[in-house]
């Protein structure tokens, strides 16, 4: 017993250090054209329009091509998904280092972005299969973490290959993709993919690879997904969230250099250590909402998320109206980062896991990134020309306090589904249970 427990134990912690590293190399991929632009520009004879044209795509191709990610995931195995999508492809991101026109980097970065789509659903169900409800926002919270630390560190090393060469662009792309292909080979020979429902309280010690063929994915089920009214609350609440968290990132070190006369280089290493805060923060919010949950299993995770999101507010409001110095504008974003993401970890992901069945959590988390994603980014889009007009300082308010604000709101209504959404699913796993035993018996 002792050794099947510690075998449990290096496997979880083999699923966090693995999909950390895939993340990481995510966020790293996220940010490398922004980061990089400057070179490629000089390189290419670009002008910003094109950067615009190929960051949109990039969008738009991850978030659509992201519930047929999802729906793979739920109907093969969750670790080859991963190897291909995450993985194999990262040669298309190696191939954006070889090319010597617009049109060439335009096509592989569309390419690589098709595959980008494929580690959020994937991981997302393979974690809720590994970690039991109890623990599942420590687990999303760190591995989370560790894809931050990819913007830091990428940011990093894209500055130091880009200042030492006319090509440096060119290997950061390279080097980038090759780490990818890395990651897909550590997913391939170091995790193993979870049996579907494995750690489900009523299923752990009783389902098997070859039991839960009976509860495969097939396309007509994903229809179970929008039953849920808790999803419909996710949905809504992740819109005002991401709109929130997606703005702050992209206007953030902006705001630092035009609104508050921060040099490029001061804003960039605050924006970085704001990130470090958002890092540690997701961590400490998942660990305290996991805790809350295990205290006040219909309520605790609305609870934490409501007390960060309120934390937040004052501190966001702070930042952007009342912070005069230096000092105070750095303590106010690292107060706001640390926090901010909380709800998404700790909360809105482990609520989603607690209420669809095991079999449709890859489908289910492409469906919330695709709706809250899309949503955020088109009122992002909107209010680019308030920002052009009345100053990133106004524009943020609203983006940034406006929809935090209404995210608060909408929290509320967890409260009145969440709990039998919770019970419905606990009643399903049951049910399963005395199905097996009967397949057993007979």
């Amino acid at each position: 017993m002792r050794n099947g427990g510690s075998k449990a134990k290096r496997q979880r912690f083999a699923v966090l250090a693995v999909l950390g590293f895939g993340f990481f190399i995510d966020s790293a991929e996220d940010v490398a054209l922004p980061m990089l632009f400057p070179a490629i520009r000089s390189a290419l004879g670009l002008d910003v329009a094109a950067l615009g044209l190929m960051t949109g795509v990039r969008i738009i191709f991850q978030t659509f091509s992201g519930p047929f990610w999802g729906m793979a995931a739920d109907r093969f195995s969750r670790k080859w998904v991963l190897v291909i999508g995450a993985g194999v492809w990262g040669l298309w991101t190696s191939l954006c280092g070889l090319t010597f026109s617009f049109w060439q980097l335009f096509a592989a970065h569309v390419i690589a972005c098709l595959g980008l789509g494929c580690l959020y659903p994937a991981a997302f169900s393979m974690v809720a299969d590994t970690f039991g409800p109890h623990d599942r926002g420590k687990a999303l919270g760190t591995i989370a973490a560790i894809g931050m630390l990819g913007i830091v560190v990428g940011a990093a090393i894209f500055g130091q290959l880009v200042g030492a060469s006319d090509t440096g662009w060119r290997w950061a792309f390279i080097t980038l993709g090759l780490a990818s292909v890395v990651s897909g080979v550590l997913i391939a020979v170091t995790i193993r993919d979870p049996v579907r429902g494995a750690a489900e309280p009523e299923l752990e010690q009783v389902i098997t690879e070859e039991k839960a063929i009976q509860f495969r994915f097939h396309v007509a089920d994903a229809a179970q997904i929008l039953a849920r009214k808790t999803v419909w609350v996710n949905f809504l609440q992740g819109v005002f969230l991401l709109t929130t968290i997606n703005s702050l990132v992209t206007f953030f070190p902006t705001w630092l250099v035009d609104d508050r006369h921060f040099s490029q280089s001061h804003a960039m290493l605050v924006f970085g250590c704001v990130v470090v805060s958002l890092a540690v923060g997701s961590i400490v919010g998942g660990m305290v909402a996991d805790s809350s949950d295990r205290r006040w299993p219909r309520y605790g995770r609305i609870l934490i998320s409501q007390i960060s999101i309120l934390v937040t507010l004052p501190a966001l409001y702070f930042l952007l109206i009342r912070a005069a110095s230096p000092q105070s504008i750095i303590a106010s974003a690292l107060l706001a980062g640390f926090f901010i993401d909380w709800t998404r970890r700790g909360v809105k992901q482990p609520l989603v896991q607690n209420v669809i069945p095991p079999e449709l959590r890859s489908t289910a988390m492409a469906l919330t990134e695709f709706v809250q994603g899309a949503a955020a980014s088109i009122i992002i889009i909107l209010f680019a020309g308030y920002a052009k007009r009345h100053g990133l300082t106004a524009a943020l308010m609203i983006l940034g306090c406006g929809s935090w604000t209404i995210a608060l709101i909408v929290t509320s209504l967890y409260y009145l589904v969440y709990p039998a959404d919770a019970v419905r699913l606990r009643n399903a796993m049951q049910h399963r249970r005395q199905l097996l035993a009967e397949v057993d018996i007979a």
